[in-house]
């Protein structure tokens, strides 16, 4: 009996996924920017928008290994990176999309450093890594979104 409660245990452990905060923000340094809907988000990440009231606006994404990314790309589009490689691999190829930037680092100096060089970017960091130094657009994973 004490075998099956142990092998019950690790089959719970190695199967269940790990709890993870989905909470992110959808930042920017802008101030010309407005508030982002949940729908304008989603057309940003999938490639189907580029300006928001007439400016045109340029995103970022994490490393590609980042398991941040991982779980934002699930979380807003329920795509993983790969899905997400692909579709922008057509959109790129039929030259209606122009993928976001590639960050070398998943922390707040690059991205901060990043968002000071494009005054328009765009950028989606975990809530936790908020600062006064941005402003948030849009926030995922609250039930209270801006």
């Amino acid at each position: 009996m004490r075998i099956v409660g142990t092998w019950w245990m690790l089959c719970m452990l190695l199967f269940s996924t790990p709890c993870i905060a989905e909470q992110f923000a959808v930042i920017t340094k802008a101030n010309t920017l407005p508030l982002l809907t949940d729908a304008q988000v989603k057309m940003l990440y999938r490639g189907r928008l580029t300006h928001i009231n007439g400016t045109h606006v340029q995103l970022a994404d994490l490393p590609a290994n980042s398991t941040i990314r991982t779980h934002f790309y699930h979380r807003l589009l329920g795509k993983s990176p790969t899905q997400m490689q692909a579709i922008r691999a057509r959109q790129s190829f039929s030259g209606k999309f122009i993928p976001p930037y590639e960050l070398y680092n998943e922390d707040m100096n690059t991205i901060s450093q990043w968002l000071d060089e494009h005054p328009n970017g765009i950028v989606y960091i975990p809530q936790d890594w908020l600062s006064d130094q941005v402003r948030i657009l849009y926030r995922l994973g609250d039930e209270d979104s801006l």
